[in-house]
């Protein structure tokens, strides 16, 4: 098979990292997934008025239906509403509650020491640079991804 290129040991190791991490977030709070965690850090990106679950769906790059199940499972713990749109009744809504607010908050600390331990060793430009990087990296993903939804095969 040969040496691997830069390129494709980044990409090999986006995989192995998020795999690793999601095993590891799921061992460090019993109380909740890494993908219920995830679900609930994109719906509070929506500043602005309570996302649908079909706007954090595309926005997660989940099926509606996988969203959807998180979402119940967070609305049983009480984290989470899920209301009809006062406009569109087909439109459902997810809602943070105040009880998810607490919760996050009570851990705080322990989220700042995990990220302190990921990235220990890190000096500020290197972090600067990993962010800049992973940003642009992004930005190609989305731009491929919405590329592939159009029938335009990359």
């Amino acid at each position: 098979m040969g040496e691997m290129s830069k390129r494709e040991f980044v990409f090999g190791s986006l995989f192995l990292f998020a795999n690793r991490l999601q095993v590891m977030g799921d061992r460090w709070d019993p109380d909740i997934t890494m993908k219920q965690w995830f679900l609930i850090v994109m719906v509070a990106q929506f500043e602005e008025k309570p996302p649908t679950l079909t706007e954090v769906a595309e926005f997660m790059g989940s099926s509606r239906q996988n969203v959807k199940q998180l979402a119940l499972k967070l609305e049983k713990r009480k984290f989470m509403r899920i209301e009809k749109d006062e406009k569109d009744n087909r439109a459902l809504r997810l809602v943070l509650t105040e009880e998810c607010n607490q919760f996050f908050s009570n851990r705080r600390h322990r989220e700042q020491a995990f990220l302190d331990e990921l990235y220990k060793g890190f000096e500020e430009a290197e972090l600067d640079a990993l962010y800049k990087n992973m940003y642009k990296l992004g930005e190609n993903v989305f731009e491929m991804d919405k590329q592939s939804k159009g029938g335009k095969r990359i």
